[in-house]
C-alpha cells in the first residue's frame, strides 16, 4: 500500500461513521504514514473506550480492554482481552490505541487546496463553509460536507443555496441529486479528484472544472433553468411589455424590423422622447407622424 491508495482509503472511510483503524491495520500501512497523517491533521487518536485485536486470533477480533492497575508505582499498567478461544489475552498499550479521520483537519486541507477562507464549521463533524472559490470569470460558493448520502442528509443540504450555483465536496459518497431542496449544485468527490503529493493534498483542476460544467448540464437537461438565465428572460419580457405599452402593435412591428432588436426599439423611443415637444411627431423630411405613419403634409396651394 502507498501513501496516495491510503488517502483514498482515508476518503472513503470519511463517510463511514465510527470507522476506527486499529492496531493491527496501522501496522499495515507504509512506514512513517501514520507519524505524517498525524502531523497532517487527517487522523486523530479516536475519542472511543480502549479497544485491541486479539493477538492470537487469525480473524483478529477486537475486543474491549480491560485495565489492571499496578499495585505500585514500580510497576505500570496491564491490559487484557477477551477471546473465546484463549478465554484471557494480554495486550500492549500500543495495540489498544485507534485513530479515525480527521475531517476539521480534512476541511483544511481542501480549502487550502482551493486557496479558500478557513472552515467554518456548521454543523459540527458534518458540514463546513469554505467561502467562495474562483471560477473563470465568476465565483462560487463552496462548502464541504461529509456522510451526505446518509439518511439525515437532508437536514444538511438546507445549509447550501437552493440556487444550484454552489458546489459541494464530499469525501467519497456522492448523494442522490433529486434528495437536494431546489436545484442541485455541484457534488464533487474528493476520492476522484484529490490526491496526495508528499504531505499535501493537491486537486486537479480541470476534473474539478469538468464536474462542475457536467454538474451545469445535467441541470439545464432536467429544465432546471440559472437563476442568471431567468433574470435575463425577465428583463426581456419587460423591455417588451414597455414597448408595447408606448407604441400601437403595428408600430411595434415596424420598431422590431427597423432595429433588430426590441432592447433598440426601446432605445430609439426613448431618444425620441427626449426630444424637444415641438420637434416630436416630426421626422427629418418635415413630414409628420401619427400612430407610427408618416402623414404627408397638405398642399397648401
Amino acid at each position: 500500500m502507498t501513501k496516495a491508495d491510503l488517502f483514498r482509503m482515508l476518503l472513503v472511510a470519511a463517510d463511514m461513521p465510527g470507522l476506527l483503524f486499529d492496531h493491527s491495520e496501522v501496522s499495515r500501512w507504509p512506514t512513517g504514514a501514520l507519524d505524517d497523517l498525524l502531523r497532517s491533521h487527517l487522523v486523530r487518536p479516536a475519542q472511543t473506550g480502549l479497544t485491541a485485536p486479539c493477538p492470537h486470533c487469525d480473524d483478529g477480533h477486537v475486543e474491549s480492554v480491560t485495565v489492571v492497575a499496578p499495585s505500585d508505582d514500580t510497576e505500570k499498567p496491564r491490559y487484557f482481552i477477551s477471546c473465546p478461544e484463549s478465554l484471557k489475552v494480554e495486550v500492549t498499550e500500543e495495540m489498544c490505541r485507534g485513530w479515525s479521520v480527521d475531517l476539521d483537519g480534512l476541511a483544511v486541507t481542501l480549502a487550502s487546496a482551493l486557496a479558500v477562507s478557513t472552515p467554518k464549521p456548521v454543523v459540527p463533524g458534518r458540514f463546513w463553509r469554505l467561502g467562495r472559490m474562483q471560477l473563470r470569470d465568476t465565483t462560487r460558493e463552496v462548502v464541504f460536507a461529509a456522510r451526505l448520502a446518509d439518511d439525515d442528509a437532508e437536514a444538511l443540504m438546507r445549509h447550501v443555496s437552493t440556487g444550484g450555483r454552489a458546489v459541494v465536496f464530499v469525501p467519497h459518497r456522492v448523494p442522490d441529486p433529486g434528495r437536494w431542496p431546489g436545484r442541485a449544485p455541484a457534488v464533487i468527490a474528493m476520492h476522484d479528484v484529490a490526491a496526495m503529493a508528499d504531505d499535501n493534498i493537491v486537486l486537479d483542476p480541470e476534473a474539478v472544472l469538468e464536474a462542475i460544467d457536467i454538474a451545469d448540464r445535467n441541470a439545464e437537461s432536467r429544465g432546471e433553468i440559472p437563476e442568471e438565465k431567468l433574470t435575463a428572460k425577465r428583463i426581456e419580457r419587460g423591455v417588451r411589455k414597455v414597448i408595447e405599452n408606448m407604441v400601437s402593435d403595428d408600430a411595434l412591428v415596424r420598431a422590431y424590423v427597423t432595429h433588430g432588436s426590441y432592447r433598440k426599439a426601446a432605445g430609439q423611443r426613448e431618444a425620441v422622447r427626449e426630444e424637444p415637444p415641438q420637434e416630436r411627431g416630426r421626422d427629418r423630411r418635415g413630414g409628420q407622424e401619427h400612430r407610427g405613419v408618416r402623414v404627408p403634409r397638405p398642399d397648401r396651394r
